[in-house]
C-alpha cells in the first residue's frame, strides 16, 4: 500500500536503503534454527544430511558426524532427498528506526551432496523510539496455508496481521544491534522465547518492561507480555516481589494467586500474602476459599430464583402439606415449601433443591426422619404411586432403606386421598 502519514514514508524510505544480511547470520539460522538428520540404511550405512559424508552407524538415535561434526539425529529410512523450512530474524537499526527482519530459509538435503540452501527476507517489522510500528512484507496468496508469500513481490508497506505477528516469532540472530534507547532500557542477550517486536515495543513504551528487564526477570516478563491484564492487576504485588528479592517459580501461579488475594479482598501491597513461603500451598488455600464462596453464592442465587416459584409449587403440591406417618421410630413428612427442598438438598448433599423435583407435577417428595435427622430422602410418583427413588446422605442407601420403602408403601393410599380431594 502507499504511505500516507509522515511516519510511513520515513518507514518507506528507509526500507529501500536496507542491505542484504551477511552470509554469517545465514550460516548461524541454517546451524541452530533446523534439526539436522543422517539418513541410515538397513545394512547400516549412514549419510549425513549436511555435508553428504557416509560411515557406518549401528545401534545409537543420535550420532556426530565424522567430516562436520555435526550432532545428527538418526532416521531408518531408504528416502534420498527431504526439504526442511525455518524462520529466523535479524535485527538492526536504519534511519533511527529499530527493524526486525524475517527470513524463511529453505534446505534441500540429498545424499551424497551438501544441503543447498536458499534464504528469502518475508517481512519487516520497524520501530520508531515511540514505539510506533510499521509492517513491510511481500505479499501473502490466499489458500490453505496462511503462510505462502509471493517470493517475488515486493517488498513494502502492508496491514499488519497474525499471519506476520506469528511468524516473526522465531530465533533472533545473536549479534544484533539495538538503537540506543532499547540499550538504555535493558535489551540484551538473548529473548528467551519472547515476540521480539512484542518485546522491544513494551521495552519502548512500558516502563514496568524495562523494570523487570533489568531485574534480570526474563520469563515474568515474557508472561506478562502475554497477559497484559495480569500485569496491570499484579503490579503492585510484584514491585513487592521485586523489593524483597523473592523468587518466583511459576510466574502463572503467583499471578493468579493475586488474583485470588484480590478477589478475596487481601492487602495485596504486604509482603505476608504477597510473598509467602509456600507458593502451591497458599495458592490451593485461596482457590478452595474462593470455590467455597462461589458455591455459596451460586446456592444463593439458586434459592432466591427457587423462592418465586414457592406460589406455584403451594398450587401444584398444597394439598399433601401436612400428611405424614410413622412407625414408631421412622417419621416420614412431605417436604412443604421450595427453602425445605433446599435444606434438605443442602443436609443431604444431592440435588433435591433442583426444580426438576419441586415443580414437577408427577412427583412428590418426602422426608424420613429419626429423632428429626434425616435419614433419606424418597421420590414417589404421583401417577403410579411406586417409589421411584430413596436416597441417603450423598445418594447413599441407608441400613433403614428397605424399612423406609416398606412404611411408604402400607401409606401410600393417604397419598391417593389426599390426590383426589
Amino acid at each position: 500500500m502507499k504511505p500516507k502519514t509522515r511516519f510511513q514514508h520515513k518507514v518507506a524510505a528507509a526500507n529501500g536503503r536496507l542491505q542484504p544480511i551477511k552470509d554469517k547470520a545465514a550460516a548461524w539460522a541454517f546451524r541452530h534454527t533446523l534439526k539436522h538428520f543422517a539418513f541410515r540404511v538397513p545394512s547400516g550405512l549412514t549419510t549425513c544430511l549436511d555435508c553428504g559424508c557416509q560411515w557406518r552407524e549401528s545401534g545409537e538415535s543420535v550420532c556426530r558426524c565424522p567430516h562436520c561434526a555435526a550432532e545428527l539425529e538418526i532416521q531408518d529410512t531408504l528416502c534420498r532427498k527431504a526439504v526442511a523450512r525455518a524462520y529466523f530474524s535479524v535485527l538492526e537499526q536504519q534511519d533511527g528506526f529499530q527493524v526486525q527482519r524475517v527470513f524463511l530459509l529453505t534446505v534441500e538435503y540429498r545424499k551424497r551432496r551438501e544441503a543447498v540452501t536458499d534464504t528469502h527476507e518475508i517481512l519487516r517489522y520497524w520501530l520508531d523510539e515511540n514505539g510506533r510500528s510499521a509492517v513491510t512484507a511481500r505479499r501473502r496468496t490466499l489458500g490453505f496455508y496462511q503462510d505462502s508469500f509471493l517470493l517475488w513481490s515486493d517488498i513494502e508497506l502492508r496491514n499488519d496481521n497474525n499471519v506476520y505477528r506469528h511468524i516473526a516469532c522465531c530465533d533472533v540472530y545473536p549479534n544484533y544491534t539495538a538503537m540506543p534507547k532499547l540499550r538504555r532500557n535493558g535489551l540484551k542477550g538473548d529473548f528467551c522465547g519472547i515476540a521480539p517486536q512484542k518485546l522491544m515495543q513494551a521495552l519502548l513504551t512500558d516502563s514496568r518492561a524495562e523494570t523487570m528487564m533489568k531485574a534480570g526477570r526474563k520469563q515474568h516478563l515474557k508472561y506478562f507480555i502475554a497477559n497484559p491484564q495480569r500485569l496491570d492487576e499484579c503490579w503492585a504485588a510484584y514491585r513487592i516481589v521485586l523489593r524483597n528479592d523473592y523468587h518466583i517459580d511459576d510466574i502463572g501461579i503467583w499471578a493468579d494467586y493475586i488474583h485470588m488475594l484480590v478477589v478475596c479482598g487481601k492487602d495485596i501491597r504486604n509482603a505476608h500474602y504477597v510473598c509467602p513461603s509456600d507458593l502451591q500451598a497458599a495458592h490451593d488455600c485461596y482457590q478452595e476459599k474462593i470455590r467455597i464462596v462461589r458455591e455459596r453464592e451460586r446456592l444463593e442465587e439458586n434459592r432466591r430464583r427457587a423462592l418465586a416459584n414457592e406460589r406455584k409449587f403451594k398450587e401444584m403440591k398444597g394439598r399433601f402439606f401436612g400428611l405424614q406417618f410413622t412407625d414408631g421410630t421412622i417419621v416420614v413428612s412431605v417436604l412443604d415449601s421450595v427453602l425445605a427442598h433446599y435444606q434438605e438438598g443442602d443436609a443431604m448433599h444431592h440435588c433435591v433443591g433442583n426444580e426438576n423435583y419441586f415443580l414437577n407435577p408427577k412427583s412428590l417428595i418426602l422426608s424420613a426422619r429419626i429423632n428429626g435427622k434425616r435419614i433419606e430422602t424418597i421420590e414417589l410418583s404421583l401417577t403410579s404411586f411406586k417409589i421411584l427413588q430413596s436416597r441417603g446422605l450423598q445418594n447413599r442407601p441407608t441400613e433403614y432403606h428397605d424399612r423406609i420403602i416398606a412404611l411408604v408403601n402400607r401409606n401410600v393410599k393417604q397419598v391417593r386421598k389426599r390426590m383426589a380431594a
